[in-house]
């Protein structure tokens, strides 16, 4: 009787044994690399590199397409004490728009801004010309003349002490399209800690021109593209904001 005891026990050991042994080569197998596991797991990995390229792919062709909106801020035309005109460029229609902006009553003062690029060369000397021209009274057209700098936030306490020493308390500052967004964050910060009001806007035409089928326009791409990288590499020194 003891001795058929002994072999149940025996044999209980020896199935257990097998069961434990079989599970250990189960386990060995699957985490062995064998040809076909290593295959699988490489066209995994090439599948899911690929959606997530193609996910990168598809937002960058989203954002890029929607540049004009993400720069072009609202242009807001509010009665100020001072036009500050920055958007001085010979494809521009700013001058016209600024002359208008003088006549309607908007401001009594125009201040063309600008930074010499070449030698006692400074295009708000230009457009002060022209805004003469336009029949803007000289007397009540100035140009001021700033230093080279990496970035127009470098030349802004500049901007604002010269606005305060004439008693100017409101700003109406014109910019390209394109740096209106940015230009309302940068120059806000700076104007209204000192007390003075600003508004930023642009001239129409120009907003008008720029964002016609601009995606097929080289120089219209282009100034959407080179606006996003001024932008980026501004935030990355602190001189610059």
């Amino acid at each position: 009787m003891e001795g058929r005891r002994e072999v149940r026990k025996g044999r209980g050991i020896t199935e257990r044994t097998e069961k434990s042994l079989e599970r250990f080569r189960l386990f060995r197998n699957l985490s062995t690399d064998h040809p076909n596991n290593h295959a699988v797991r490489r066209r995994r990995w090439i599948r899911r590199a690929l959606i997530s390229l193609g996910l990168s792919l598809a937002i960058c062709v989203a954002i890029f397409f929607a540049l004009p909106n993400l720069l072009i801020a609202p242009a807001n035309t509010a009665k100020s004490d001072v036009i500050l005109h920055c958007s001085i460029s010979p494809q521009s229609m700013a001058d016209e728009y600024v002359a208008d902006l003088y006549r309607r009553g908007l401001a009594r003062k125009i201040v063309c801004i600008s930074s010499q690029v070449s030698w006692e060369l400074y295009p708000g000397d230009f457009a002060r010309q022209h805004l003469i021209s336009l029949g803007v009274p000289p007397e009540d057209v100035i140009s001021m003349r700033l230093p080279t700098a990496p970035c127009f936030g470098a030349n802004l306490p500049r901007v604002v002490e010269f606005v305060k020493a004439n008693g100017w308390r409101s700003a109406l500052l014109i910019s390209h399209p394109e740096d209106s967004r940015y230009a309302a964050r940068l120059t806000r910060r700076f104007f209204e800690r000192e007390g003075v009001a600003l508004a930023v806007s642009y001239a129409p035409k120009d907003r008008e021109e720029l964002t016609q089928d601009w995606w097929s326009t080289h120089w219209k791409t282009q100034r959407f593209v080179a606006e996003v990288m001024s932008v980026t590499l501004d935030l990355l020194y602190s001189e610059c904001h």
